[in-house]
């Protein structure tokens, strides 16, 4: 455990009075910090977490700084696979009128989604669909439903479960917290998930498309992409590695 973390743990426990001898065992123990805390920060807002559902993470900050570039201001944007909701809502907070339609399937992560929307005063601007991704038609009527506006007037953000077989046996024990459905991305080379997404979605005509890829799958991700028609741009994360993909309507 870091010096950070132990100060960290610190003033949480003299903020919540609960024992430092405690939080610091369960931190020892392999739970994430961010769990412990019950809080996180992304992209300068602060999100309730907590197991059953995904700690954000720095470089999916990228997928805000695209859609702040390319979305037209007030115009609607999917947040699919939204978890706990850090990235639609900070999209329609850095946005401003931006209507966000976060889809989710998980009820736990949709506690927290519920949460972080009320924390971030967004309740006018974000949308929640339980529904699972890849039956598009529900989500479609449900958009429309709730909008009035067709589905291909909204660009969309996505960070799906992308690890491999055999990161899901390596992962480090903090990680191992965090909701399976949310890291595994399917089959041996962890891209089924996208497979079957760019199978059953068309992107084509959404002014912005862009999702979140593992480390070493942007080319392969780029090629089921350019399979489809699709004519894909990567962007690197703050370590140099491909880590979005995207494309933009022509």
């Amino acid at each position: 455990m870091s010096r950070n973390e132990e100060k960290w743990l610190r003033e949480y426990a003299e903020k919540s009075g609960e024992s430092l001898e405690k939080l610091i065992r369960r931190r020892e123990a392999g739970e994430p910090l961010q769990y412990i805390l019950g809080e996180w920060e992304f992209y300068g807002y602060n999100f309730k977490v907590g197991k059953g559902v995904l700690i954000p993470r720095p470089e999916t900050e990228f997928l805000v700084d695209l859609a702040k570039e390319y979305c037209v201001r007030g115009a609607p944007v999917f947040d699919l696979c939204a978890g706990s909701g850090c990235v639609g809502i900070a999209i329609a907070k850095e946005t401003h009128r931006s209507s966000v339609i976060a889809v989710e399937k998980s009820p736990r992560a949709i506690e927290y989604l519920k949460k972080n929307i009320a924390l971030n005063k967004v309740e006018k601007q974000v949308h929640i669909i339980e529904c699972n991704i890849f039956n598009r038609y529900k989500i479609r009527d449900q958009f429309f439903q709730t909008l009035k506006k067709n589905c291909a007037l909204a660009s969309i953000v996505m960070n799906p479960p992308y690890l491999s077989k055999s990161e899901m046996q390596s992962l480090q024990k903090e990680v191992t917290h965090e909701p399976e459905e949310a890291l595994y991305g399917g089959g041996e080379d962890g891209l089924d998930f996208y497979r079957n997404f760019f199978d059953k979605w068309n992107v084509k005509h959404n002014p912005l498309f862009a999702c979140e890829v593992g480390d070493e799958q942007a080319a392969a991700v780029c090629e089921i992409m350019e399979n489809k028609g699709l004519s894909p741009k990567v962007l690197k994360d703050y370590s140099g590695i491909d880590r979005i993909v995207y494309t933009l309507k022509s």
